[in-house]
This record gives C-alpha cells, sequence and structure tokens, in this order.
C-alpha cells in the first residue's frame, strides 16, 4: 500500500505589514516593537524597521526581536526614499505605518484593517492617538494651501491640527491630512502613485500622499473606537545649528516640490526664491547668525536630506 507524504506546513498568509521609521528613535523603539509582538495573530503581520543611518545603530534589538525584519542603511536617504525602500520589501496587500512613539493593543491592526475592508471608499484608516493621559490627542488636518505652507516654514511650526471633537454617534471621523505616525493604507494604491516621489527628502511625502488620497476621491478615516497611546517625539537635546538648518532647507524644498507640483512651476520657482530673500535678510540683520548663514547656503544649492550631506 503506498503510503502518503504529509504535506509541508504552509506558512500563514501575511495580512499586514508594519514600516516603522526609526532613524534616531531607539529611546522608544523597544516599547512600540513589545507592543506589536503581543498583537494577535502576529504571525500574519510582517514587521520592518527602516533605520536609515542612525548614529546609535537599532541593529542591536535584533536579538530580541529575532522575528522582526531591520533594513539598515549606510546613511540617512531622507524619509521618502526610506519609506519606498520599505515599502518594495513589503509582502502583504496593506502597509501600517507606525511611529516609533506609537503603543499598539493587541487588537489594533486587525480592527483597522476590518475598519478599512468595510469602509471602500476609504483608502486609509488611522486610530485615535491619545496621550498617556488618554486624553485625545490633534490629528485632524486640512491640507494647507499655499500661504499656510509659507507662513508655517518661515516660523517653523508644524501644519496646525485639531483634536477630534467628541461627538460619540460618529464613530468614524476624516482626516485630509493626517501623516503618518499611526496610518493604514492599501499598498496598490501607494503602488498606484509609483510610490512616493523622491524628490521629497524628509519632509513632504506624507503631504503628497494626502493630496493623491484627496485627488483620486478617498478619504482617510479616523476610526474613534480604536485607540493607540502615542508618547510623543522623542526630545531632541542640543540640536545643532548645522542640523537646524538643514532640516529646514529640506522642508524648503519639500514646500517647493510640492508647489511646482500642484500649483504649479512658477509657484515652487517663487517660494523657492522668496525662502532665499528672506532668509538672506535674516543674515543681515544678524538673527541667529549660525543657522541662517548655513540655510542661505543650503537654499542656493536646493539642498534637501538624501545621504548626501
Amino acid at each position: 500500500m503506498e503510503q502518503t507524504q504529509p504535506q509541508a506546513e504552509q506558512p500563514p498568509l501575511l495580512a499586514v505589514s508594519v514600516l516603522i521609521l526609526a532613524f534616531n528613535r531607539d529611546a522608544h523603539l523597544r516599547g512600540c516593537l513589545q507592543a506589536l509582538e503581543r498583537s494577535s495573530d502576529r504571525q500574519r503581520l510582517q514587521i520592518i524597521v527602516l533605520d536609515p543611518g542612525s548614529q546609535n545603530s537599532v541593529t542591536s534589538l535584533q536579538p530580541d526581536f529575532p522575528d522582526v525584519t531591520i533594513l539598515r542603511m549606510p546613511r540617512n536617504f531622507g524619509a521618502t526614499k526610506a519609506l519606498n525602500i520599505g515599502l518594495r520589501t513589503a509582502k502583504a496587500d496593506v502597509v501600517f505605518f507606525l511611529d516609533p512613539a506609537v503603543i499598539v493593543e493587541p487588537d489594533t491592526i486587525w480592527r483597522l484593517l476590518a475598519g478599512l475592508e468595510a469602509h471602500r471608499e476609504a483608502a486609509a484608516v488611522c486610530p485615535l492617538r491619545l496621550d498617556e493621559q488618554r486624553s485625545p490627542l490633534p490629528q485632524v488636518r486640512q491640507l494647507p494651501n499655499r500661504e499656510l505652507l509659507v507662513r508655517t516654514w518661515r516660523s517653523g511650526e508644524e501644519i496646525p491640527a485639531e483634536i477630534p471633537a467628541p461627538k460619540p454617534e460618529e464613530q468614524e471621523l476624516v482626516s485630509e491630512y493626517p501623516g503618518r505616525r499611526a496610518l493604514m493604507i492599501r499598498l496598490n494604491f501607494l503602488r498606484g502613485m509609483n510610490y512616493f516621489d523622491e524628490h521629497y527628502g524628509e519632509w513632504g511625502a506624507d503631504l503628497e500622499l494626502a493630496f493623491q488620497i484627496r485627488h483620486a476621491g478617498k478619504k482617510v478615516l479616523i476610526l474613534r473606537d480604536v485607540c493607540v497611546t502615542d508618547r510623543g517625539a522623542d526630545q531632541v537635546q542640543n540640536l545643532s545649528a548645522a542640523d537646524r538648518a538643514l532640516l529646514a532647507a529640506d522642508r524648503a524644498s519639500g514646500v517647493a516640490r510640492f508647489l511646482e507640483r500642484r500649483a504649479g512651476f512658477f509657484a515652487g520657482l517663487w517660494f523657492r526664491l522668496s525662502a532665499v530673500l528672506s532668509t538672506l535678510v535674516a543674515v543681515l540683520s544678524f538673527q541667529q547668525p549660525a543657522v541662517s548663514w548655513r540655510l542661505f547656503l543650503h537654499l542656493l544649492s536646493g539642498t534637501k536630506i538624501d545621504g548626501s550631506q
């Protein structure tokens, strides 16, 4: 009698690829990964940590998280290129962008996935982000117009956001510009826009994504009944004048690129010229001279964070 050979056990079908960009974010990353490891049905998650040349390599965490893929890059290519590398490594049909400061619950990812599947009009969904005192954080933002982009670049402020209004009868809330601290989206949508435009360096890719979602007639929904804890950004101590100038120049490059694509070439050119002139005024009036002079040179050369610095 012929004996049948036992079939090899098939690996579980991956449902979600989690992408965590962790440039110099060691302080929060361990807690983020520990929370993800407690996720129910963990074997259906692909967890990818993107480390674009951190000063303290996150690869030291690998022994504690053997099932996490850590992609260590030789230098800081900027968030946009790093995310594209992660997206091309993703094997699931759905991607969950996650900031290292965000702590998920064991059922967070699956409840978000159920919400994404239930709302076909949504290109992406987000959880309600709470601080460590369990109070809602500002996360409802509109797509900024040109005036707001220029004003916030000059002031160095973030695009303003509102705290979700308490409306228990409405479990979903639309946010035009959600960012990517905790954002779940279908990979096909990102492939359809040919991933992120690498003319953006560190700043601007999530703004472009928000525009593309609106342009496609889709929405980003905040699911009020799915909550995560956001411990906030790592405190950066003694950021050097050179780093501040580089970050400001990269943001200027991102604003200019977005305006070029969405308002025309001359809108982007006008912003670049106005940024150079306003920075020159700061140089001549000795306003933060260590930063202003470096920023002026960066703006003249069109510098962005792309690994060439």
